[in-house]
């Protein structure tokens, strides 16, 4: 076991595998990224197959999936397989697999809620409680609280940015209307927090964002999919959620409901000093009349 390995089990065996594969990714082979996408699509099967069986999967020889593990730092192929074992069982939603059915047109809306209502409770069922609360208190005590999204993680990012502005100061959006990334966000330090939503199909310029702002020690958290490849590796702390369908366009339903539990959870450690600030938003809401 190498001087990286953390001990097997629960949110530490899905670091060793899936957050040292997104740290080394780029420097894969063409055939170890092959590999590696085969085991980031679906983490929960790597426990179920043999090397053999995840060469054939790869299009790989043997001998690659051997380079392979030795380069994402375990010291076998069963100690990987074993650490995937382990985070499935301890319910991760990345280790848990399945295909998604399409039915018949006449059962559409049974089947479609099926879809939003599992998604929704991956989602929430895969979060930590105690890594929530670490969230929240940086979230909160950040000096500056940045949302960055592009794309269809754009609106993600601004409604997230929303429910904080309620009840705290300083947040924004990065980038502004008429604003580049780096004004936006050139004088982020350590002392504030990047909200990233990255969700699948994410550009190339919200990896090179992220890689700069983690260069500067600007602490990244990070929500996405299981697709993401990369940028999780310069998160300080990451959420995954599914937004799989058998349906045309992803769906967002579990996205929002983490990001309204971290806005939730971070308004309760705001106290009395966030119940002051809502108050007084209000309180000038009805002087000047801006609600019917």
């Amino acid at each position: 076991m190498t001087k990286n390995k953390k001990k097997a089990g629960g949110p530490s065996s899905h670091s060793v595998i899936v957050d040292t594969l997104h740290r080394i990714y780029q420097d894969f082979s063409k055939q170890e990224k092959r590999v590696a996408d085969v085991i980031l699509d679906a983490p929960g099967e790597l426990g179920l197959y043999s090397a053999s069986e995840l060469a054939e999967r790869a299009d790989v020889s043997k001998a690659t999936i051997t380079r392979f593990v030795r380069r994402a730092q375990f010291s076998s192929y069963e100690e990987m397989r074993l650490a995937a074992r382990d985070a499935r069982s301890w319910g991760s939603p990345l280790f848990q697999t399945g295909p998604a059915n399409k039915t018949a047109d006449n059962e559409f809306l049974s089947d479609f809620l099926e879809v939003e209502t599992r998604n929704l409770s991956q989602a929430l069922n895969g979060l930590v409680p105690s890594e929530i609360d670490e969230m929240a208190d940086a979230l909160v005590a950040a000096r500056n609280l940045v949302f960055m999204g592009f794309r269809n993680s754009h609106f993600l990012a601004s409604y997230a940015r929303n429910q904080f502005l309620q009840f705290r100061s300083g947040t924004r959006i990065s980038p502004g209307p008429g604003e580049t990334i780096t004004e936006s966000t050139a004088d982020l330090t350590s002392e504030d927090v990047v909200l990233v939503i990255g969700l699948r199909r994410i550009l190339s310029s919200l990896k090179n964002e992220m890689e700069a702002l983690h260069d500067r020690g600007v602490p990244i958290l990070l929500l996405t999919d299981p697709s993401a490849r990369v940028v999780p590796a310069f998160a300080r702390w990451t959420l995954t959620c599914p937004v799989e369908s058998p349906y045309l366009f992803d769906s967002y339903s579990g996205v929002q409901s983490v990001l309204r539990v971290l806005a939730y959870k971070s308004f309760q450690k705001a106290g009395k000093r966030g119940r002051a600030y809502m108050e007084a938003i209000e309180a000038r809401h009805a002087e000047t009349g801006v609600f019917e």
